[in-house]
């Protein structure tokens, strides 16, 4: 059985802040033209001039407010695809999601950490959609959808190989720190059943783009060192202590 840690989501109240912006931004056009209206507001020419300044005001920040709600709503659903895939694992694994981890200057959240007999796995979670471009040594990866009108967007994205390799290398000083030496291996997943992947990745680069493939490659890992369930428990508690 599954022994899953879950900790606080930074994201979830975000969401529920640009949710809640997003609500009364959206209203606030709606007031300001009743009272336009009611008070006959546009008799004095600088106070309507005041009231459609501030109505396309309002209007220009529910878009911006819209467009990261978005981001970062897609971004929980893709860690609840993650969270859904791994309940999948049978055997007795450590489940940390959404982990906070700190060591000296470095610090970071992981998506998700198991711990396995076969091995430790930082996984990343990606719900980008669209054709993904990029190479593991590149700074950003770009991001383009096609629409059917021929519309076609690019936005650029952090790259996640680079992003998971600062993770591993705060999460092997920590237990280093602590006296153990484990190897560690991490997983990119694109949850995205759109995403469309064109990626220039090294042997050991590990990318899945479905909830299948990662289950798969989960329970098909094997590093060579087989951890015993002493060891495994070890390693759960260093970690769950090292939280911020």
């Amino acid at each position: 059985m599954n022994k899953v840690h879950r900790g606080r989501n930074q994201n979830r109240p975000k969401v529920y802040a640009l949710f809640a912006a997003q609500v009364i931004v959206g209203i606030m056009p709606i007031l300001l033209l009743l009272a336009f209206v009611f008070f006959k507001l546009y008799e004095q020419k600088i106070i309507a001039l005041v009231f459609i300044i501030l109505m396309f005001l309002c209007n220009t920040a529910f878009f911006i407010l819209a467009r990261k709600y978005a981001v970062i709503n897609s971004g929980i659903h893709g860690e609840r695809s993650l969270f859904k895939a791994v309940k999948k694992l049978h055997g007795t694994n450590y489940v940390f999601c959404n982990l906070p981890v700190r060591y000296k200057r470095g610090r970071s959240e992981l998506d998700m950490m198991l711990i396995m007999h076969t091995g430790v796995l930082i996984i990343e979670v990606k719900n980008h959609s669209g054709t993904i471009t990029g190479s593991w040594k590149d700074d950003k990866w770009s991001q383009r959808k096609y629409y059917r009108d021929g519309k076609v967007t690019k936005q650029e994205m952090d790259n996640p190989i680079k992003q998971m390799r600062r993770q591993r290398d705060i999460v092997k000083s920590i237990l280093n720190a602590a006296g153990e030496n484990v190897w560690i291996d991490t997983v990119l997943f694109f949850s995205s059943p759109n995403a469309k992947l064109r990626l220039e990745l090294r042997e050991n680069d590990y990318v899945v783009s479905s909830s299948k493939e990662l289950v798969n490659f989960i329970q098909n890992y094997k590093h060579g060192e087989t951890l015993s369930i002493t060891h495994m428990q070890r390693i759960a508690e260093i970690m769950k202590n090292a939280e911020p």
